[in-house]
This record gives structure tokens, sequence and C-alpha cells, in this order.
């Protein structure tokens, strides 16, 4: 019987899981590593030896001798954006169902700390990263991963960069698909909020709505436009002084789903009721948008499904890096009771 390691005990070497299972180094190595012709009781003997006696496998080592990382970065804008949690959990899954561990970097959309962040990355020997790039981010951005021979592979917001995959959506589409719903839902005063000034996803969903509305005849003038972070704290705030200062317009698209969260709070403060008093729709579609009160209508922007394209491209690149794909995923209108 193989008793397990005690908390004081040191964690056993792979010698020693070799001879409590009474097999040999080369095979506790094939079968911890998931390789050779190996029977499956021997097999599971090894992995429940192992497991018993607290062994761990040592991973630096083994790059060092394979000259192979098994972690892969995730970098994000803002970790505290619910989009990115969905995000970075079908990335973390479709990774370790290749055998990597992912770890997770925020930048809060500065680019001197996305520097600093991609730099520890490097430092730490990832065999690549994924990058939702800060505001203002260039090509030159990432020049350190190409002279470290580093993978990488832009998601959510797009660089003008022929050396890198990206993943992400039809951001025009996107400001295009809520534009379209409200005026179809007979308005004509619309406004738009949220998002940096400098911001190319916000520019474009942006580009989009007023393209839209133009079609339509209707007018989205800079006044109903509020730019700023997209946060809740920014969202309530706008809807505020749009309040006050248009006080004409009838419905609004926010930047995301946390900016609308916002401008619910905004309108809730004025006695005013979002879906009834004003339209607000969303962009992102978030799982916690369909519980607010009331039900948010908003525009899908398929977080997870760029989670898992986005660790594909990874793992290409990494075992081809000549490896290039442009993926936009085309966004979904999802009718709640806010419009």
């Amino acid at each position: 019987m193989i008793h397990s390691v005690k908390d004081t005990q040191k964690p056993a070497s792979i010698k020693e899981v070799a001879e409590a299972a009474g097999v040999s180094l080369t095979t506790v190595s094939l079968v911890l590593n998931g390789k050779g012709r190996i029977s499956t009781d021997t097999r599971h003997r090894v992995q429940e030896t192992a497991q018993a006696l607290g062994f761990i496998p040592n991973k630096s080592a083994a790059r060092l001798r394979s000259g192979r990382s098994l972690l892969l970065g995730l970098v994000v804008n803002d970790i505290s954006n619910p989009f990115f949690a969905e995000l970075s959990s079908d990335l973390e899954a479709e990774a370790a169902s290749s055998g990597y561990l992912s770890v997770i970097a925020n930048t809060g959309d500065d680019l001197d700390r996305q520097s600093r962040v991609i730099d520890t990355m490097i430092g730490q020997g990832v065999a690549g990263l994924v990058v939702s790039a800060a505001s203002g981010s260039d090509v030159s951005s990432f020049a350190r991963l190409r002279v470290h021979n580093v993978p990488y592979v832009l998601a959510v917001r797009e660089v003008s960069d022929p050396y890198a995959s990206f993943v992400g959506f039809d951001n025009v589409l996107a400001g295009r698909t809520a534009a379209d719903h409200l005026a179809a839902r007979g308005h004509r005063r619309i406004a738009f909020v949220g998002g940096p000034a400098r911001n190319q996803n916000r520019a474009e969903r942006l580009a989009g709505a007023r393209d839209a509305l133009r079609r339509r005849c209707i007018d989205l003038p800079d006044a109903w436009v509020r730019d700023g972070p997209a946060t809740r704290t920014f969202g309530a705030a706008a809807m505020a002084d749009l309040i006050r200062a248009a006080p004409d317009v009838t419905a609004v698209i926010c930047f995301n789903d946390t900016v609308a969260l916002g401008a619910y709070e905004g309108l809730h403060r004025a006695a005013l009721t979002p879906g009834a008093d004003l339209a607000v729709c969303g962009i992102d579609n978030v799982p916690e948008g369909a519980s607010w009160r009331p039900p948010l209508t908003t525009v899908e922007l398929h977080p997870r499904a760029i989670g898992r394209r986005a660790a594909r491209a990874l793992l290409a690149a990494i075992d081809d890096p000549a490896t290039r794909e442009r993926v936009h995923l085309t966004p979904r209108l999802v009718v709640r009771d806010s419009t």
C-alpha cells in the first residue's frame, strides 16, 4: 500500500516514484509525458504512485532539456471587464487541452505597463502570447516579442501588424447593428456613450452606428457623443450629463455592457427607467446583462469563441512561426427589454 506524502515531507523524486511503482525510470518518464506504449495497468499504477507520493514534474527542467515551454501568456487591457473573464476561461481550457498552462496579466490600458508586462512574460519563458492591446499600440509595441522569437496573437483590438494573427470581431458591424435596431424601433435621437477617444474599437463602432443612421437620414451629432473610459463610473456620469445637455435624446448606444450598466445607474439617479424613459443598447453580451432590470439589449461579440480561436491561432504559430490568420467573428443582436 502506498501512503500519501505528509505535509512536512519533501516531494518525492522520479526515482522514488519508479521504485515505489516497481518500474524503471524510463517507464515513469514515458507515463508522465504521455508517450510510449505502456500498458493501461502500468500507466495507472505509475500515475497513482506519483500522486500518492506528492510527485510534481519539474517543468522548468523539462523545458531546459527539450527547449520547449508549456506556458502561454494572456495580456488584457481591462481585467475587470467580464468580457475578458469569458474570453480567458475558454482560452485557458483550449490551452490546457494541448498541455499548456496559461497565465493572465492586466495592462490597465496603459502602453508603458503593457511594455513591462510583455518583458516580464518574455523573462518567464512563455511559449507565446495572446494580447488584447492597450489603446495606442502599434507594430512597434510588440518588437521585443519578435526580437526574442516569441510568437504572439492579437485579439479583440486590431493593430496593423503583419507579423501576428488576429482574432476578434467586426466592430463596424457591431455599431451598425445597434443603431439599426434602435432606428427600427422608431428612435431618431440616438446618442453614443463610452470608449476612449483614441481607441480603435470605439472609433469603428461609432463609425458603424453613424453609417447605419445616415442611411436612414438620421444624424448622430458630436454633441450626443461622450468618449471616456469604458467603465461603469463613466457610463453613469456620461448618462447624467446627457440627460442635462440633450434631454431630447431617446436612446443611447453604449460602447460596451459595462458602460451600459453605468448608464442604468445614471438613469435611476435621475428617476428615469431604462427601456421605458430611454432605450439603452450595449455591446458585448456579458452574462450578467440578462439579469439586470430591465434585461439589457446588446450586441453579442462572442468572447468565448474568441478565446478558443486565439488559443488555436497561437498554438499554430508556435508549431509554425510563419502561420498567419485574420478572424473577424460576426456580431449578433440580442434583443431584451432595455430597448
